[in-house]
């Protein structure tokens, strides 16, 4: 039994140790990379990086433990033979992938993923920078490692040592049956709400460190999995005309109407979980559910067509954050390579001497946020494991009262200019929250109504103490829902389902008590706001400034299948599923119904080139 265990704790090492080998060599290779970085910054790499490690590890093992838990109790099972002949497989695809990441580096600037192989059809120009000897080089290395890891390692240090018990030792059949599920612990990376994805091991706002950190083979078959949500295209028109389409839909050639008496404000954006058309007053919903939020309205200006991107939090941030709209069944913050081709509305701000916080009281590697905010340059990220232990927890972490707190002092203590942006998580179900109930009831949207309400009262603590700031005066306040919530008999798809609001309020506005009724979303924000501020803006190519005359106004959003699309001449709503209309309202004979496809078709394309 001795000999098994120390069998599979040599294993383990054995498949841990290539990992991080292949790190450092990574790191040695690519050191120039690392000019301006701390030391201690760099050899973080290897610490963050060990989660993919370690979940790679445990996808590795999954097969020898299932083997010899059959093997404790079927003697004549060749465990040996078989595990041999497995780990010469593994190493087979582990080696060459590592050295591929060490290779293509050099011109990807991003580790391997599925897209290499989008160049197996054509090797010659995916091997077109490397010289006939660099690449019998290369071919030579992998050789070279290859052979003394499987031959020298494994068979003398792992293999040679492991004898097969001649009788059932029940304390190794319990203990490899328990090692099963409890795999599932490394390969999730925990026991969090959510799985580790590329982004959890993300840390640095240089990309470089990051990169390092990124086990490549893990990432490869992360991305791989995901492949359906990418492989996504859509054509219903010529690429030219689609592209016609959109250079109407917008208009870039107008001088915004000016509301803001400072050129440089401070900015905080309170992003608000699940706020939506049934629950604020401005859209017909009940006055009663949020009355800070209602009083505020006529201290400034109010977007009453607004509507979210999708339907989750990462549409969102994707959305005011990159002006990068909703895709059906994904969204670009999953995909740490596409965000760093993308413009974003805080690296704009930081080049013009912004200082920059996030505040969210959940987990931070939830859809790849922390990677989305690093990659966006925020100098400060707070998340539910910077806040005090003893304070109470919710299902999704700190409640929203604290993290109002806390913005209040960071806030305090930062200077000017700066944008702070705080994610709301209370009124995200279950929707528990520290509060007396107020309107009764145990149904889901009783307690939905409840958790608005607790937020909305923690909204309005904050503002009227924020109102007694020195610098209130000069700082813009942007309130704005993630997404909107499915209550009542509202389907998945309809507008109503996706409208949302959007307030702008703070010292910083010149104009107040004012509606604007233009159609938008959230991809218009990073335009909009950035017109006030007189700051360069183009390469937000999906986004519309709100605060010009554009007849052409319109708003997008998207579900898990398809899209919808509504201006002031037509309502139109698409299902790729069905490859068909399942809403087509259009008061201009026909012809408005083409823009929403276009917008699709356009949108794709270039999702599918970054």
């Amino acid at each position: 039994m001795k000999s098994s265990f120390l069998y599979y704790l040599r294993y383990a090492i054995f498949i841990l140790g290539i990992q991080i080998f292949f790190r450092i060599l990574f790191m040695i290779i690519y050191r120039s990379h690392a000019q301006g970085i701390e030391f201690p910054d760099q050899l973080m790499a290897m610490v963050h990086g060990m989660k993919l490690d370690l979940s790679l590890t445990g996808y590795c093992l999954l097969i020898p433990t299932l083997l010899l838990f059959l093997g404790s109790l079927i003697k004549k099972l060749p465990v040996r033979r078989i595990l041999d002949v497995y780990t010469f497989i593994i190493l087979l695809l582990l080696v060459p992938l590592f050295f591929t990441n060490l290779v293509i580096y050099k011109y990807w600037n991003f580790p391997i993923d599925r897209s290499i192989f989008d160049y197996l059809n054509t090797p010659g120009e995916m091997f077109a920078s490397l010289s006939p000897w660099r690449l019998i080089l290369v071919i030579g290395l992998i050789i070279m490692v290859f052979y003394p890891v499987f031959f020298i390692l494994y068979r003398r240090w792992i293999s040679k040592p492991f004898k097969v018990e001649p009788m059932i030792r029940w304390g190794e059949t319990v203990f490899y049956f328990l090692c099963i599920p409890l795999l599932i612990i490394p390969i999730r990376g925990g026991l969090q709400t959510a799985p580790i994805n590329t982004g959890s091991v993300y840390f640095h706002q240089e990309a470089y460190v990051n990169h390092a950190a990124v086990n490549p083979v893990w990432n490869l078959v992360y991305t791989l999995t995901e492949n359906g949500k990418l492989s996504q295209s859509f054509s219903i028109m010529s690429d030219t005309e689609a592209r016609e389409i959109m250079r109407g839909m917008h208009k870039h050639d107008q001088s915004p109407l000016p509301v803001l008496n400072n050129g440089s404000p401070n900015i905080i954006i309170i992003l608000l979980e699940s706020f939506s058309l049934p629950v604020i007053a401005e859209l017909k919903g009940d006055k009663d559910v949020t009355p800070n939020f209602n009083a505020l309205l006529r201290e400034g200006i109010y977007f009453d067509r607004m509507y979210a991107s999708g339907t989750m939090t990462d549409r969102a941030l994707g959305s005011i954050l990159g002006g990068y709209p909703g895709i059906p069944g994904t969204c670009v913050i999953y995909y740490e390579q596409k965000t760093e081709k993308i413009p974003n509305l805080n690296l704009r701000l930081k080049s013009e001497g912004y200082g920059s916080a996030f505040l969210y009281g959940g987990d931070i590697d939830f859809a790849h946020i922390r990677s989305f905010l690093l990659t966006g340059g925020f100098e400060k990220i707070i998340s539910e494991y910077d806040f005090d232990p003893s304070l109470p927890r919710s299902n999704w972490g700190v409640p929203d009262h604290l993290t109002f707190q806390r913005l209040l002092q960071e806030t305090d203590k930062a200077s000017s200019p700066f944008m702070h942006i705080l994610l709301t998580l209370s009124s995200h179900t279950p929707f528990d929250v520290p509060m007396e109930t107020v309107f009764p009831g145990s149904d889901l949207r009783m307690k939905y109504l409840n958790s608005i309400y607790y937020t909305d009262r923690a909204l309005g603590d904050f503002i009227r103490e924020a109102k007694t700031r020195d610098w209130w005066d000069e700082t813009l306040l942007i309130l704005l829902a993630d997404h909107s919530c499915r209550v009542g008999n509202l389907t998945e798809h309809e507008e109503k389902r996706f409208r949302i609001p959007m307030l702008w309020l703070g010292g910083a506005l010149a104009v107040r008590d004012t509606v604007i009724n233009t159609y938008g979303s959230q991809t218009d924000l990073p335009y909009t706001l950035f017109g006030q501020l007189n700051l360069p803006r183009e390469d937000f190519i999906f986004s519309n400034d709100l605060l010009t005359e554009n007849p052409n106004a319109f708003a997008y959003y998207t579900f898990h299948d398809g899209i919808g699309f509504i201006s002031d001449s037509s309502y139109a709503v698409y299902s790729l599923t069905k490859d068909n209309y399942l809403i087509e309202e259009d008061m201009n004979s026909g012809r408005d119904l083409k823009k929403g496809l276009a917008y699709l078709q356009y949108l794709l394309a270039d999702f599918n080139k970054l």
